[in-house]
């Protein structure tokens, strides 16, 4: 029986928004933000309604002067996503996701800056203004833009084709392989499948009908030049399945073979332009570049958000037949093998991902060529070894959904697995050895780079391996010498982190900076110039002094006290302000002076006595006998008045 499936709709307003589309391009722009004037970035952001647009990702809920959902960047049961509509920020205190408008339709949508920002204009009905553009350049973006949303257009109307062709007559070996695949109506719908006949130019005729020119259709790869003059159609007597970008454009196709012919290609893709003298001229290039596009990520994402986790397997149908079977998170990669573009473009919906290759060689080799992309950009998950012939597809028809979540239940670490690989390969020499050490280096020092712990755990996993009887001392000792040490590529630290606050007095100093980044007119408070020599948190200390100093040049409101937070270099101060100002806050204004009153004094006076009581204790030794009982009682008063504090 078919598996109940949520239905992503097809875009068919692709045509009309394809219209009024206008994405900025890769690379525009020189000394602002995706050449974009600020001024346009603030206009989109002050007119669109952020609670709308996180509303079509998650559910939310009212909590005093915030909202809070389930988070839609990691799986979780109690919510801990907070959206200050207001200030149009969000965080969460689950996984420290955390941002602006701008960075949340970029992390749930998929899209570079230029595209987000350009995104929110198009739906708030405004207009951007480039910056910094010669003529020249900006005539050749507008171009691009026109170029793409022609480019859309086409693609959809090739679509409508190949899926009215799907369900009439000439579709019918299509649709006959893909019930033989096990593939249902909702499969179908939710893919867009659709069938390409044996004519020669179906297609092409079909398209010039409707006023494309022959360039248009071979640049989107839809045809293809005869040498004899005129074109042909690039996909014949084929399933057709059209392949998105993460946002939503169909931007290429790929079709399998329905005629059985071993001189025809299996599987056949959209190519991409890669001649670089081609792309000189070519306004297509930046429109399609398998390398940068993951199948099934666009029907897939609100799943992986769901879970939080991606299931990356080779095939689109294997894609399809997952999915039918009721993991609806199941992505696979354009091309080859995974790149590291494709790897990023997973992690921006998935920390976690189930890597399920083929289960030959073949397979086993591309999964452990994806492991150390992934880990790079951030994913862990486990790596799941299918029997020796078996794909997910085939897995999947004969054993069933419940053997794969068992197998994948069962699977190890993907780091674990990778390492195991490199072991197995070992011939028990000493040369053998120091190649497998050397061979990890580079991966050990990256998980060095992003989590000491971790790379230190797998370092331990690696040398016991290989030599389960060595202390692990001495193995580091012995061994270590042969890996890139992740010391070396780790920057220093450029300020003390915020983490750890210590207790006591010196938990108000987390209050005060909380109070005055929710009420930034009270940094104009004279005693808190001096109160911030006595603050003992480094970090805290230094977040103070910048706030002091942006009020004291430009003066701040709570707007720009986000947009400094939100820009911040250290993530850990970013992600604690932002916490804040995605919440209620703390107290109501009319008791905020003083407030900050009360925690200036806990901090200071703490602090002063600690002061006076070391000066005491420098002059005791050299104190004459009155003078030591005098400073003795003035001790002991100052301890009892600094145990009180």
């Amino acid at each position: 029986m078919e598996q109940q499936l949520t239905v992503v709709p097809q875009p068919a307003d692709a045509v009309a928004r394809a219209a009024s589309r206008s994405r900025g391009a890769a690379g525009s722009g020189s000394g602002v933000r995706g050449g974009i004037d600020p001024a346009s970035i603030r206009q989109v952001t002050a007119q669109s309604d952020m609670l709308a647009i996180v509303a079509e990702v998650v559910e939310l809920k009212r909590a005093g002067t915030s909202h809070r959902a389930l988070c839609p960047f990691h799986a979780e049961k109690t919510p801990s996503f907070h959206v200050n509509a207001a200030l149009k920020v969000y965080h969460c205190k689950g996984c420290g996701a955390g941002g602006d408008l701008i960075s949340f339709v970029r992390e749930t949508r998929g899209l570079g800056f230029v595209e987000a920002v350009q995104w929110l204009a198009d739906r708030a009905g405004v207009d951007l203004v480039r910056q910094d553009l010669d003529p020249r350049d900006r005539a050749r973006l507008d171009g691009e833009r026109t170029q793409r949303a022609r480019m859309i257009e086409l693609a959809t109307v090739a679509q409508q084709f190949f899926r009215a062709r799907f369900s009439a007559s000439e579709g019918r070996a299509a649709a006959e392989y893909a019930a033989k695949r096990g593939l249902g109506p909702g499969i179908a719908v939710r893919y867009g499948l659709g069938a390409a006949g044996s004519g020669w130019s179906d297609l092409c005729d079909h398209l010039r009908r409707q006023g494309w020119s022959d360039r248009d259709i071979v640049a989107m790869g839809l045809g293809v030049e005869r040498q004899s003059g005129g074109i042909y159609d690039r996909f014949r007597n084929r399933l057709m399945f059209p392949i998105f970008a993460a946002q939503g454009d169909l931007v290429a196709f790929g079709g399998r073979d329905l005629s059985g012919d071993a001189q025809v290609a299996k599987y056949l893709n959209s190519p991409e332009v890669v001649d670089p003298e081609r792309e000189a001229a070519s306004p297509f290039h930046h429109f399609y570049k398998k390398g940068d596009v993951v199948f099934g990520l666009y029907q897939a994402r609100e799943a992986i958000r769901r879970s939080g986790t991606a299931v990356l397997v080779e095939g689109n149908l294997d894609v399809m037949t997952l999915a039918q079977a009721g993991f609806e998170n199941t992505v696979c990669a354009m091309g080859t093998a995974l790149t590291s573009e494709q790897a990023r473009a997973i992690r921006r919906f998935a920390a976690q991902v189930v890597v399920l290759y083929d289960g030959d060689r073949a397979g086993r080799q591309a999964a452990h060529k994806a492991v150390p992309l992934l880990l790079a950009e951030g994913c862990n998950g486990v790596l799941v070894a299918l029997p020796d012939g078996d794909d997910p597809d085939s897995f999947v028809r004969t054993r069933g959904a419940e053997a794969l979540r068992q197998r994948i239940a069962e699977a190890p670490p993907m780091l674990n697995a990778h390492l195991d690989a490199l072991v197995a390969s070992w011939d028990g020499s000493l040369q053998g050895k120091s190649a497998i050490l050397q061979a990890a280096g580079p991966l050990l020092a990256l998980l060095g780079h992003q989590d000491a712990m971790a790379r230190n755990m797998a370092y331990d996993y690696l040398v016991t391996r290989l030599d389960p009887d060595a202390p692990l001392d001495q193995t580091r000792t012995t061994q270590g010498r042969y890996l890139h040490r992740p010391q070396a590529l780790a920057p220093a630290p450029a300020r003390p982190p915020m983490a750890a606050t210590p207790e006591g007095p010196a938990a108000a100093e987390s209050e005060l900076l909380q109070l005055l980044v929710w009420y930034p007119a009270e940094l104009g408070q004279p005693a808190l110039r001096d109160a911030v020599d006595f603050v003992a948190h480094a970090g805290i200390r230094l977040a103070l002094r910048e706030l002091l100093a942006l009020h004291r040049d430009h003066g701040l409101d709570l707007e720009a006290v986000a947009r400094w937070a939100i820009d911040h270099t250290d993530p850990e101060l970013r992600g604690r302000v932002l916490s804040w100002l995605a919440a209620p806050a703390p107290v109501a204004a009319g008791q905020v002076a003083r407030q900050v009153a009360e925690l200036v004094d806990r901090i200071v006076t703490p602090r002063e006595i600690d002061r006076q009581m070391r000066h005491i204790m420098e002059q005791l030794p050299t104190a004459s006998p009155e003078t030591k009982r005098a400073l003795s009682t003035r001790l002991f008063e100052l301890r009892q008045l600094r145990g009180r504090r």
